[in-house]
């Protein structure tokens, strides 16, 4: 466990005091534990024998429903407890305590944990051999996420020659242009396994790109990205890892389970809904642990899930950044949301951070995939575009593929007003597609959904694609084109 004297007296300066602020802005309103107890351990995070006294004993009192620190509330607690309470005594008791939380402001607490947080990042880097005391004054008027982006740039330029952002090169078609392209290196990683037409239409998933996978609340787009995107990407070797916001490790066990049982073991018997409810039969329990085996032989380590709680650009690049480093080629990010939704600058927040998931993808050579959630007032849109983006269509300039989806609806299936017509096209004697289209028929008693590409770098966009989805089951199967109207 380390002390203040395990550091240079200059790093050091003031640390009580830093402590103290944040600590007693707890004291002062318990209900911040929540905010803080996963990100600060005392035997971690806190050097002073007083800060790790006092944020051990609130934390303790705010685990067992105290609202209030106050004089009682405290000596009820310690009361019995010998040590706890001769060390509270011995600190001066609530008189201290109280006259610290007088001078305090709770609306400040950001202020005096990210003082705190920039202290530990300096004795870090410290601990690496950086010579931090160097530049001290310059680094005492930062915040962490300065010195954070400070440290990168410096690396960057040191490491990555980034510092200009700029290449110049001929445009020469240079030797061995066209072996590569005769060879087909333009191509992606191919998923036509699971959506062979969008695939053929997409040329597969782009390293250095960034795709994004739309659609309304609860359409179903963490599902086809399992379905579409994460098996096929193993399937091939290749490795992903998740990277959730919203939805917990669990949901995704579910939804996965649910996919390898229909797709790798033809087993329908299982629905997701059964696997949560429980009290399972002996051939789900036995599917399910074929299921388990079929991902550790085929999978294993090479699937892995970082669950982050806010929406932070910079929390994503930092994942993308360090899984790539192990061999992780792939991303997918689930949900695209601004950080503030509630910023009146939104729209250009997003835009911004799509930016600069494009310029990972495009230095760390990894393909991201992200999901977003299209504007609830479009939901009457026949026809979806970037339009019906929620936040900011003008994202769609910056992605090489956008993928849009929707449920179809009851007036589109086949003799309806809006029928959509569906069609594939025909194959000759020798099996390759011609140009003549063939209609066919929805089944009433089935599910689909209309997926529409509305940009692709890869050939035109404005394509529209009818999906069979079973939701039970995680199925989602291609069957072919489809006409829907503009109108709403």
């Amino acid at each position: 466990m380390t002390t203040l004297d395990d550091y240079p007296s200059e790093l050091v300066t003031n640390r009580e005091l830093t402590e103290a602020n944040f600590i007693f802005c707890l004291w002062k309103n318990p209900d911040l534990y929540h905010d803080y107890e996963r990100e600060i351990k005392a035997d971690k995070d806190l050097l002073t024998p007083d800060g790790r006294f006092y944020y051990s004993l609130g934390l303790e009192m705010h685990k067992l429903g105290y609202k209030s620190f106050d004089d009682a509330s405290i000596y009820s607690y310690v009361e019995g407890k010998e040590t706890l309470k001769n060390g509270f005594s011995r600190r001066g008791g609530y008189k201290t305590v109280d006259e610290i939380k007088r001078i305090l402001n709770e609306e400040n607490v950001d202020t005096y944990y990210d003082e705190l947080i920039k202290s530990n990042m300096l004795l870090k880097l410290h601990e690496k051999g950086f010579n931090v005391i160097k530049e001290l004054p310059k680094f005492m008027k930062m915040n962490s996420k300065n010195l954070y982006d400070y440290f990168e740039y410096q690396l960057d330029n040191v490491f990555l020659s980034r510092g200009a952002g700029v290449k110049i090169e001929e445009l020469d078609f240079e030797d061995g242009f066209i072996e590569a392209c005769d060879a087909g290196e333009e191509m992606g990683l191919s998923y036509a396994s699971a959506a062979p037409l969008l695939n053929f239409h997409t040329l597969g998933l782009h390293r250095s790109n960034v795709q994004i996978f739309a659609g309304f609340s609860g359409t179903g787009k963490t599902s086809f990205c399992i379905n579409s995107y994460i098996l096929p990407i193993l399937d091939q070797g290749e490795k992903v890892v998740i990277i959730a916001n919203e939805m917990n490790k669990r949901a995704w066990q579910h939804i996965l389970m649910a996919t390898i049982l229909s797709q790798k073991l033809d087993y329908f018997g299982l629905p997701r809904k059964k696997q949560k409810m429980g009290n399972l039969s002996k051939e789900q329990k036995d599917k399910m642990i074929e299921a388990k085996e079929y991902y550790n032989k085929h999978y294993k380590g090479r699937l892995k899930f970082a669950k982050i709680y806010d929406y932070s650009i910079d929390d994503v690049k930092k994942i993308i950044r360090k899984m790539e480093k192990q061999g992780f080629n792939y991303t997918l990010y689930d949900t695209f949301k601004s950080e503030d939704s509630a910023s009146q600058t939104m729209t250009g927040e997003l835009i911004e951070s799509s930016k600069q998931l494009l310029q990972v993808a495009e230095k760390e050579n990894v393909g991201i995939i992200i999901t977003m959630q299209l504007a609830i007032y479009m939901e009457g849109t026949r026809y979806l575009t970037a339009a019906c983006l929620s936040g900011a269509k003008g994202v769609k300039e910056v992605v090489s593929e956008l993928v849009l989806t929707r449920q179809i609806w009851e007036d589109e299936v086949s003799g309806e007003k809006y029928d959509i017509k569906p069609y594939r096209y025909k194959k000759d004697s020798t099996g390759k597609y011609t140009k003549i289209k063939e209609e066919f028929e929805l089944n009433p008693e089935k599910k689909y959904m209309i997926v529409f590409l509305d940009k692709t770098r890869n050939d035109e966009g404005d394509t529209t694609l009818l999906y069979q989805f079973d939701g039970a089951w995680n199925k989602w199967t291609e069957i072919g084109y489809c006409t829907p109207k503009h109108q709403r």
